[in-house]
């Protein structure tokens, strides 16, 4: 069997399980949380996505202020996960 070039890009463009775990600083108080996302991203992205964030603002490298900078956000972690383990964080309310 040939394997194309247009066959193996598509199980790259397969949607993803990322798990990122995310830092925030949020007044005087320290909080994180997590979500899961459907492909690869910069630490930006994730930020910007996970906070809406309207413009790039960095506190310090991958440390990104909110767009008021009162509150700050960055990427602690984050792993590929399977279906399996996004369902059941799903079904548990933890992402």
């Amino acid at each position: 069997m040939i394997i194309t070039n247009k066959q193996t890009h598509k199980k790259d463009n397969m949607a993803k399980n990322v798990l990122v775990i995310f830092n925030m600083q949020i007044g005087e108080y320290e909080h994180s949380d997590q979500y899961i996302f459907n492909k690869e991203m910069t630490e930006y992205q994730y930020c910007k996505k996970f906070w809406s964030l309207s413009k790039k603002n960095e506190l310090k490298t991958n440390v990104f202020w909110d767009d008021w900078e009162m509150n700050a956000i960055q990427v602690h972690s984050f792993q590929e996960i399977t279906n399996e383990q996004a369902k059941t964080l799903q079904q548990l309310g933890l992402a």
